[in-house]
């Protein structure tokens, strides 16, 4: 069934990544996007490097035109030929017309995942920006799966010469002769263009527009560029035993929530051990992001659960008069920000189909508190 990805209000495209990357199914992931930079490989990195090790395969093609192509993120894709059967190319039409596809395909012998979107490989693209995909489920033999395959062999094909292998030799040309730039250099001259922009600062004007702030998760040990040696005699091929290296979700910044409430439609109970989690980390409040107001944590008397707490409580007073709301939290710099949503608006939808589809993905994402009665129970996912 196809999964359509909306970031960030209810999927971020990293983490769904990195779930497929690690999930044990496929033997061969494929890419072909515009650009790339190690604000986005340094997400990735330990979970390619893993795949690799396990007998995965990869093979990366990526653009290099208006200069947002830097030469780190580059580095890394080339530094995973260090752990296996790893591949990039790198394109470029000397003509005007820009390289500009995301398209993504994870495969075994048997079955397919093609996915199609605007997610570069980039922090922005990965996690923050506003994105979309399309996930197609099918067969390796499949029409839609056959053309996606001969589309990387075309824009792979050295016989137009707008294709070429990523090597050392090839990487220091790129730099020297100005296609890429260093990280460094292309904040500098992004901080220049914002500063000169048409309508000036975004200090000196009135915003038209409304903001939500998006923050990127941390990133994993090992996201650096000089990993450890890969592990020597690792299997190959496409019926290898991958590494597992399923992110943990307490170590992500976005909560979404279906609450059961309490209390007039406002009191929300906090199951114990996702208090105790790396996302709440026991904290004693959160903030709204509708009024800016802090709304502490507070045990629940401790005689229901034997003497000992077994849930927290937190007043939710916005959504008091909603029939089904949902909750996206942020956790950002040590604070959680919460926004709710009845279930029928618009964002409240995706996140409801977000929490409807976490639970019906292998391995599963959702969290019930009462699997036996969904109805009656809170359901949350990392995202």
């Amino acid at each position: 069934m196809p999964v359509f990805l909306n970031q960030p209000i209810a999927h971020r495209f990293g983490k769904y990544l990195l779930d497929e990357l690690s999930a044990g199914r496929w033997s061969r992931f494929q890419a072909a996007v515009a650009w790339v930079r190690r604000s986005g490989t340094r997400h990735l990195m330990p979970t390619l490097r893993a795949f690799l090790q396990g007998g995965g395969e990869i093979r990366l093609i990526v653009g290099v035109d208006i200069a947002h192509t830097s030469f780190e993120g580059l580095e890394d894709l080339l530094s995973l030929a260090t752990y296996g059967s790893a591949i990039t190319h790198v394109f470029h039409n000397e003509e005007s017309a820009v390289f500009h596809p995301k398209l993504y395909l994870l495969s075994n012998a048997t079955a397919a995942r093609l996915v199609v979107g605007s997610n570069n490989i980039t922090e922005s693209g990965l996690y923050t920006n506003t994105e979309v995909a399309l996930t197609i489920d099918d067969t390796p033999q499949s029409k839609v799966v056959a053309d996606a395959e001969t589309s990387f062999d075309s824009w792979r094909d050295p016989l137009h010469g707008m294709a070429k292998q990523l090597d050392a030799a090839l990487l220091a040309n790129l730099l020297s002769m100005g296609y890429v730039k260093r990280e460094r250099d292309l904040l500098a001259q992004l901080r220049a263009q914002r500063g000169t922009s048409k309508g000036g600062t975004k200090s000196s004007r009135q915003p038209l527009f409304g903001k939500l702030r998006v923050v990127a998760p941390p990133v994993p040990d090992g996201g650096a560029a000089a990993p450890a040696a890969p592990v020597v005699g690792a299997p190959r091929g496409a019926g290898a035993a991958r590494v597992a290296t399923r992110p943990s979700d307490q170590t992500s910044n976005v909560l979404l929530m279906r609450p059961r409430l309490a209390r007039g439609n406002t009191q929300l109970q906090v199951p114990i051990g996702l208090y105790h989690s790396n996302f709440f980390n026991q904290a004693t409040h959160v903030v709204s992001g509708h009024d800016g107001h802090r709304r502490p944590i507070s045990a629940t008397r401790p005689e229901r659960g034997k003497g000992k707490t077994n849930t927290l409580k937190l007043e939710i007073p916005e959504a008091k008069s909603m029939q089904a709301p949902v909750i996206r939290f942020d956790r950002a710099e040590g604070q959680i920000t919460y926004r709710v949503y009845e279930d029928r608006s618009s964002s409240g939808r995706l996140i409801a189909q977000a929490l409807e589809d976490g639970r019906k993905s292998s391995p599963v994402a959702t969290v019930l508190t009462k699997p036996s009665t969904p109805e009656s129970a809170t359901w949350y996912r990392f995202i």
